[in-house]
């Protein structure tokens, strides 16, 4: 069949999540810990000939070739199809057991270091990520991941938690556009609880290993859909309310900024994606910074991350007006943009990367510059200079060209 198949050493002694680890992340065509071994069928070519070649050096191989397959460990067979050029994952499986003992003693050794380990709360506890902002770690994964695993219980998938999160929103939105007291402290509300559920998708994928492409591409569009619908919603009930306040404008700075700022951030980590060393000073006051732990908790929530961001304009929505709301958001998210780009340019100076097309390509995706641009370049580009800094000019005189074409 074309599915994926497994070898496990029958002499296996470990928890059953390093067996999870190992044999069901979808992410990689082979994967592998002590005593076992999977392949999806991108890779079972190659896991075919290296059992081959085992069986052809295995003790017995001169009577049956699949008896001496059998025989082969799936270590050996792991390290085989390294050997061959197949990348074979190995989860770090931290305090989880995986062994293959070779006698009572070991083996009981064995079955003692796993009882000492709640495999359980291992598997919740890296349902989390390992870095995210104060606010989700600490307000919403404490209970979230149990959220993750109830819903793994059930069967749900991560993308159906991530449309249930979309919804929510949605709700939320419409309960900002009716422009009154209970309705912002409705919407304050649902804005949180979508958020829960934004993280409570992410949580129940690493739970449940279910892992996809368009899971990814789902929560990063929902993620912005949900907050600009929210914005909108904000700017319905300004108008709407007693004050009968018009704040689109602002609404709409706040969309562009903050799409801005994800371009941006995206652009950063593809381009920096090769970067083999950062010697900048910049690089190494960030790293004495780390050694304390509060300034690694204050430097996550000035960049203003999804969790403090969603949190800052619910508690505004509840609490004051919708124009107080965009004013906060704008200052907080312009400081914020203000601090990382600078941050940025700053460690961009001195790092060392090697240029691939991966890169170039990455950023090149991201570009939409529309027949007006793409007409200059056809007959401009050839006669204009170039340089490293050719292209930062020219973004900026057509940023200039443009506000004053606006005002």
């Amino acid at each position: 069949t074309q599915d994926r198949v497994a070898l496990v050493d029958a002499r296996f002694v470990g928890h059953v999540h390093s067996l999870r680890l190992a044999l069901t992340d979808p992410r990689f065509p082979a994967a592998a810990v002590t005593g076992a071994l999977t392949a999806r069928p991108e890779a079972r070519a190659a896991l075919t000939r290296a059992l081959a070649t085992a069986a052809q050096s295995a003790p017995g191989a001169a009577h049956t070739t699949v008896r001496a397959a059998a025989a082969v460990l799936p270590d050996e067979i792991a390290a085989a199809l390294d050997a061959e050029g197949t990348a074979v994952h190995r989860p770090d499986l931290g305090i989880l057991v995986a062994a293959v003992p070779t006698g009572p003693e070991a083996r009981s050794a064995a079955r003692g270091d796993v009882e000492a380990v709640d495999d359980e709360a291992v598997r919740l506890r890296t349902a989390v990520k390992s870095r995210d902002g104060f606010f989700t770690t600490y307000c919403i994964s404490p209970y979230s991941r149990y959220i993750a695993r109830w819903c793994a219980r059930r069967g749900l998938t991560p993308n159906q938690v991530t449309t249930a999160s979309l919804i929510t929103a949605l709700i939320a939105a419409a309960c900002a556009a009716t422009g009154t007291r209970p309705g912002f402290i409705a919407a304050g509300v649902l804005l949180l609880a979508s958020f829960v559920l934004d993280c409570t998708d992410g949580q129940l994928a690493r739970y449940s290993l279910q892992y996809s492409t368009l899971g990814a591409w789902l929560d990063a569009t929902f993620d912005r859909a949900k907050e600009y619908a929210y914005y909108a919603g904000l700017a319905i009930g300004a108008a709407h309310g007693g004050g009968h306040d018009d704040v689109w404008a602002l609404a709409l700075g706040a969309m562009v900024l903050q799409t801005c700022r994800h371009v941006v951030d995206f652009s950063f980590n593809e381009a920096n994606h090769d970067a083999s060393a950062n010697t900048s000073p910049t690089a190494a006051l960030s790293d004495r910074l780390d050694s304390v732990g509060w300034t690694v908790w204050l430097r996550r929530m000035i960049v203003l991350p999804i969790g403090e961001r969603w949190a800052m304009i619910a508690v505004l929505t509840a609490l004051t007006t919708p124009r107080i709301v965009f004013y906060v958001l704008l200052i907080g998210c312009a400081l914020a943009a203000c601090y990382t780009t600078a941050g940025r340019v700053l460690r961009s100076l001195t790092r060392k990367a090697r240029r691939t097309d991966r890169a170039a390509r990455a950023l090149a995706d991201l570009a939409d510059s529309g027949p007006l641009a793409e007409g200059v370049v056809r007959t401009l580009g050839r006669t204009l200079p170039t340089g490293t800094y050719n292209a930062p000019f020219w973004a900026l005189l057509a940023a200039v060209c443009l506000l004053s074409l606006i005002h």
